[in-house]
């Protein structure tokens, strides 16, 4: 199938280096955001390896190339300098052909994909179950995901593009019956993934609070040791290791500054 527009023409399934300024953004494209330090990554990895998965293109009534899927590598490409990516011209049912292939690789946030869903369900008119069988989801699991669209419009647009939130909790949230039930325990499970403590990061043992206290927990150790009971070679080997590690204090002690009395 060859599709003509102006004095190109463009074969259906064919491999094609695209500019990228010629490329525009599909208003019903189901992604509605783009994770800032996720596109940095794959920036890095366009500049390094270029784009190893082509895009995917249609042609609207204008004949303007309009992305299908891909809407992430092409923003990556942009921002690594490209001045071109590699696209396929695809033609058929282009709403589906981008969810499928984004629900494929995993890149929707919860409400994303639900939102995305539901639009799919209305413009193609599918009932769950055909849904269902087009995505690979069972139709209880795709109607928990549905269920998210009943979340009210502004806790959707608050979490849409967080991946820290769980579609489980969400789909908790949203068998509430009322709105105001559902904003309300959207906020308390917010506010309880603010609370949650931070993961506790390695202290870098060169800086010298660190040092100190590494100092202080060795002194404590040191004299709380009981060798009474202990054999005499054991004393001995634990007289040789305080030796060594005076030996190796005098040392340090000699490469600081001297203290001068207060």
């Amino acid at each position: 199938m060859s599709i003509n527009v102006d004095t190109a023409t463009y074969e259906k399934g064919k491999l094609y280096e695209i500019n990228l300024d010629e490329l525009q953004t599909d208003p019903q494209q189901p992604r509605k955001s783009i994770d800032p330090q996720a596109l940095e990554e794959l920036a890095a990895s366009v500049t390094s390896s270029g784009v190893l998965q082509p895009i995917i293109f249609r042609l609207d009534d204008q004949g303007n190339k309009v992305i299908v899927a891909g809407e992430r590598r092409t923003a990556a490409a942009r921002k690594a300098g490209l001045a071109t990516i590699p696209a396929i011209l695809i033609a058929g049912n282009y709403a589906e052909i981008a969810m499928v292939e984004n629900l494929l690789r995993q890149d929707l946030t919860s409400i994303e994909e639900a939102e995305g869903l539901q639009a799919l369900m209305n413009k193609q008119q599918y009932t769950q179950e055909q849904l269902g069988g087009i995505i690979g989801k069972a139709q209880n699991t795709l109607s928990e995901i549905l269920s998210l669209n009943r979340l009210p419009q502004e806790v959707r647009d608050d979490c849409r593009g967080n991946r820290a939130i769980s579609r489980s909790s969400l789909i908790v949230i949203a068998k509430k019956k009322q709105a105001r039930a559902m904003t309300t325990a959207y906020n308390a499970y917010k506010a309880k993934l603010q609370k949650a403590p931070l993961p506790r990061q390695k202290q870098d043992r060169n800086a010298p609070q660190a040092a100190c206290l590494l100092l202080d927990k060795a002194a404590t150790k040191l004299t709380n040791i009981d060798t009474s009971a202990w054999p005499d070679e054991d004393k001995a080997n634990l007289q040789t290791a305080m030796v060594n590690l005076k030996a190796i204090i005098d040392t340090c002690l000699n490469d600081l500054p001297p203290v001068m009395p207060s």
